[in-house]
């Protein structure tokens, strides 16, 4: 049934991204609100939730915490293909097994459901059957959006887009928690661990965001604009340019974008 749902959805429109007030942004709209039965799941950060290749059992959701999925290249490089949060439904798969590992980022909490009792409950009721159809609609748009980014945005564009794309999961007014580290980051964006923490200090000279340890808050529009590519992006200080060599702008330690 899920292999069904998925080929559907392959060929229907996107989802539509809700737009930014000039200083807030907008409660999320149109995400899916399936809520998953099964058993609950406690990890530890870093814990390996399952393992890429192995066979895909069962589809999660997760309570509370952050989840990321990871997948290595043959020359040993991690790609993070996307984090997942409070709500968020993941390891739904079009094959048998599964395409990348999931870790817990932090401590998280997950409800585990087989994908036998998704496969009844799809077959028994179309409410369900749309609300999956929907959540494996906004996996494949999140991919094509970040692909899209990671192949023509510059440094300023991909971690923008990274910001405004957080704060609209997160329902937030703009303000919101960063719980990955800027390796995860880096490794979501297609950048150096150090480009990301240099953007950061950029935007933040910049007036465009402000930064508490681990809280992020958007602040001028101009960086949904920027995220979007409809601004030119800001110029890099010759003393923060992203060369090879010392970071002499690197925020402080617990500080966003580092960790």
């Amino acid at each position: 049934m899920l292999h069904a749902v998925a080929d559907r959805a392959a060929g229907c429109p996107p989802f539509e991204r809700p737009q930014f007030d000039t200083q807030v942004v907008q409660s999320c709209v149109g995400l899916p609100t399936l809520m998953l039965q099964g058993v609950t799941r406690n990890f530890a950060g870093g814990a390996t939730i399952y393992a890429q290749e192995e066979a895909a059992e069962f589809v999660y959701q997760v309570a509370s915490g952050m989840v990321r999925t990871v997948a290595l290249r043959p020359d040993g490089r991690r790609i993070v293909h996307g984090f997942h949060l409070g709500g968020e439904i993941f390891g739904l798969e079009r094959e048998q097994l599964h395409h990348c590992s999931a870790e817990a980022v932090c401590e998280t909490r997950l409800v585990q459901c087989p994908h036998s009792r998704i496969d009844r409950a799809a077959g028994d009721d179309v409410e369900t059957a749309q609300e999956l159809r929907s959540w494996l609609l906004l996996s494949r748009d999140k991919t094509a959006e970040r692909s899209a980014h990671l192949m023509y945005g510059s440094a300023f564009e991909k971690l923008a887009y990274f910001l405004i794309d957080l704060a609209w999961r997160t329902q937030s007014q703009g303000s919101f928690e960063l719980a990955m580290s800027r390796y995860d980051i880096a490794d979501y964006l297609g950048l150096s661990s150090e480009t990301v923490s240099r953007t950061f200090s950029v935007f933040r000279n910049r007036g465009l965001i402000a930064t508490r340890g681990r809280q992020v808050t958007l602040l001028d529009s101009r960086i949904q604009r920027i995220g979007a590519g409809a601004e030119r992006s800001p110029r890099w200080p010759r003393s923060v340019c992203p060369r090879d060599g010392p970071d002499q702008h690197t925020p402080a330690s617990g500080e966003a974008g580092q960790g």
